[in-house]
């Protein structure tokens, strides 16, 4: 009887610590949880910086709230994909007034070289490369939230 005493006392103990871890865990992820459902509100209002820090807290917060950090990162991947949207639309508006001020001035103005002409034009070509960019950033955090919504 000697031996099956501290076993059972071990047991007990045991059992109690993963009670209590279990709570722990549960309490985290529903902290964790109501910090996403913060991220979100904030995203649907277009406070992206906010949004994006409310993740970040999560994740330093609670490291150990798993399913709660898979879906922060599809509303952290969403708050990009939002945000590159908006300044594309912005982008898209300022470029089609650039080019237009563009097409108002010529290459040549009596035979000598429009430098206007050309400061307009470098301008219009670095918003385009920018357009460009956006896009692709666009395209990749389209394509990496449908993956990371399948493995989830």
């Amino acid at each position: 009887m000697k031996h099956y005493l501290p076993i059972v006392k071990y047991t007990v103990l045991g059992a109690l610590l993963l009670t209590s871890c279990h709570e722990t865990l549960d309490r985290q992820e529903l902290q964790a949880g109501g910090m996403l459902s913060e991220a979100r509100v904030l995203l649907a209002n277009s406070q992206f910086e906010a949004a994006r820090d409310t993740i970040i807290s999560l994740r330093q917060r609670h490291p150990h709230a798993i399913a709660v950090r898979r879906a922060a990162i599809l509303t952290l991947d969403s708050i990009e994909l939002i945000e590159t949207r908006d300044t594309l639309a912005r982008l898209d508006m300022q470029l089609e007034h650039e080019r237009q001020a563009l097409g108002g001035l010529a290459p040549m103005v009596n035979g000598v070289t429009n430098e206007s002409f050309y400061t307009q034009r470098r301008h219009v070509q670095q918003l385009e490369n920018h357009y460009d960019e956006l896009c692709a950033k666009v395209k990749f955090y389209v394509r990496k939230i449908e993956i990371d919504a399948q493995n989830q």
